[in-house]
């Protein structure tokens, strides 16, 4: 059943364009507008209150699904839940806005772009290639990627709707409290941080598989275990080293920036075909209903 929805939700997602009402984003911010409403989502509220309410919609759409559902409506539930929890239309929108403005040799418009992929405790500042941070537009977009697709997939994996519903408010949660500075922002990236741990190296490990494996292998073993990086950095680093830009296709960087974002979006592309791979392998030995 979790192939097949997979399989759906992923086809379909890339056919149709999404309304912001089949978008998580918009259910995530009713939520904290209802917390926020009620009073529970304070400066004050402990971690543990903090944490409960992420995790109280996951809890409640399991046990719906346990008590209510059949397994039939199981699978049409987790099928509209994936659907709404997985990609991102305004990302879209800005890689679609950065490749029209590399196209056009803009590169004040591609610093724009890149600093809208800005993630939780980012540099704000860019010039077109790299924020201060290092780390270029194409390096943002494979992070972006995994969040809205891969780790929500092996959360989905793993635990089904509830999972994938845990995980994108969670993710949504941060951004917003990263982006207001809210005091509970540590919090969040505390939780995020243990969220992404398993799902990133995974996903890292997939590009290293369809990658550059002899180059990238040695990285992704030095971060395996480690506790003191961050996700971001895991990921991003690996698959630099996993497409790496040919010596043409620097060159061509240097007069086109969108060079190295359309490689390393090949790659994530790459990465969630493997998923679905060792996803459709699990299944038939029956590891995965």
């Amino acid at each position: 059943m979790m192939l097949m929805s997979l399989l759906l939700v992923l086809s379909l997602e890339r056919l149709i364009t999404k309304s912001r009402y089949w978008h998580v984003e918009t259910y995530a911010a009713m939520y904290r507008r209802f917390l926020n409403d009620k009073g529970w989502l304070k400066e004050e509220s402990s971690s543990a209150h903090f944490y409960f309410y992420l995790l109280l919609p996951a809890v409640l759409l399991g046990l719906t699904e346990y008590w209510v559902l059949g397994a039939f409506l199981t699978f049409v539930e987790q099928s509209i839940v994936l659907f709404i929890c997985v990609g991102c239309p305004a990302l879209r929108a800005t890689y679609k806005c950065f490749l029209n403005a590399a196209d056009r040799g803009d590169l004040q418009a591609c610093s724009m772009y890149t600093d809208q992929l800005g993630h939780c405790g980012a540099s704000n500042e860019s010039d077109g290639t790299a924020t201060a941070e290092g780390k270029s537009f194409g390096q943002h977009l494979t992070w972006l990627n995994y969040q809205h697709y891969a780790a929500v997939m092996l959360w989905f994996i793993a635990f089904g709707a509830p999972g994938a519903v845990f995980y994108s408010l969670s993710r949504s949660t941060t951004e917003a409290l990263c982006a207001e500075n809210h005091p509970l922002r540590d919090n969040a990236i505390r939780l995020m941080f243990a969220l992404d741990y398993v799902p990133v190296r995974i996903t890292s490990f997939g590009m290293l598989m369809m990658g550059h494996f002899s180059r990238a292998l040695p990285e992704w073993l030095k971060h395996a275990l480690q506790f003191d990086i961050s996700a971001y950095d895991v990921l991003t680093q690996i698959s630099s080293k996993a497409e790496m830009l040919t010596p043409e296709e620097r060159e061509q960087q240097t007069k086109n920036a969108a060079v190295e974002p359309k490689v390393l979006v090949k790659l994530a592309k790459r990465n969630v075909i493997f998923l679905l791979v060792i996803t459709s392998a699990l299944t038939v030995i029956g590891s995965l209903a």
